[in-house]
């Protein structure tokens, strides 16, 4: 008999819990998959590589199992202090994983970026998923290939297919994650989503919306600050945000004529932090022109270190 069928047989629930890290190069839609299996925005997504600047955990728990998914940034040679930032989080994030996905982007096949990342990765104890995504854009013949193609980097203690468009894999890919976590009590108390503060998952939801509606013309060096945000029973979330360019001529793009593309962004930002948070919101933004912001310390410290923890709405 199953192990874990087992247990249940005998009135004893096996609990597991364990912490799970996603790699993979720029756009290997890690955090789609997040999402998916979460069935809800938990990080941000966009087309516009690079998009997850930070080291993430989103807390999955059902009544057996709790899995800390360690979102990260796409694996890639680092350049500035934005992307050795990056890279320092992934570095971090790898520390004390119980399982790695490294995630294949099926509709661009296996390139020199897989190298980059194989050298990271190489060394490390935890077993190592394979996870074929976005299989929904490549057919059997460009599958095939990346199962050849990345042959040489394992081998890899599962293989899985997975689309978080279609939700095709998923199933599998839970199953064989919660088979190799650890068994032990939850890691964190069942009602965290995710462990960065309201200030800094709202900041987020606002930087997806920049780059959602102007990734042509903004590069992905904007940052958003979260001024003010305060939490009233009787109004909800009042949050004041500042958008920080490096140039005028951005400010300009993301105010738009007469300030309609700021209000779409606003607008979008909105309706997702109330659905997230299950609560109204009233959100102002101010777009603020900084050359070289990403070189200032304290405002990087600022805007990416605060000490609270998101919970699931009720």
């Amino acid at each position: 008999m199953n192990h874990d069928l087992s247990c249940l047989a005998k009135g004893r629930a096996l609990i597991r819990s364990g912490i799970v890290t996603l790699v993979g190069k720029p756009n290997t839609g890690k955090s789609s998959l997040i999402n998916a299996i979460f069935q809800q925005k938990v990080v941000i997504v966009s087309d516009k590589p690079q998009t997850t600047w930070h080291h993430i955990r989103c807390v999955y728990t059902d009544g057996t199992s709790q899995i800390i998914f360690s979102d990260t940034p796409g694996v890639n040679k680092p350049i500035g202090p934005l992307g050795k930032y990056m890279t320092k989080a992934v570095r971090s994030a790898l520390e004390g994983s119980d399982l790695v996905l490294w995630l294949f982007d099926c509709s661009r096949g296996v390139t020199e970026a897989e190298r980059y990342v194989y050298d990271k990765i190489q060394s490390i104890e935890p077993p190592v998923f394979a996870v074929l995504n976005k299989i929904d854009l490549a057919g059997p013949t460009e599958i095939d290939k990346v199962l050849a193609d990345m042959a040489e980097f394992g081998p890899f203690a599962e293989t899985h297919q997975t689309s978080a468009t279609t939700g095709v894999g998923l199933a599998r890919l839970m199953e064989g994650i919660k088979i190799r976590l650890p068994e032990g009590d939850f890691l964190y108390d069942p009602e965290v989503l995710i462990d960065k503060p309201i200030r800094f998952i709202v900041s987020e939801l606002i930087r997806e919306k920049i780059y959602r509606y102007t990734s042509k013309e903004i590069p992905y060096e904007t940052g958003v600050y979260i001024e003010h945000l305060d939490e009233k029973p009787s109004s909800g979330l009042s949050i004041r945000a500042e958008i920080f360019v490096s140039r005028d001529n951005h400010k300009g793009i993301l105010i738009g004529k007469g300030g309609e593309m700021i209000r779409k962004i606003r607008l979008s930002a909105k309706r997702d932090i109330e659905i997230l948070f299950d609560r109204k919101v009233g959100l102002e933004l101010y777009v603020r022109v900084k050359e070289r912001w990403m070189h200032d310390e304290n405002l990087r410290t600022k805007d990416l270190d605060f000490e609270t923890i998101v919970r699931k709405s009720r």
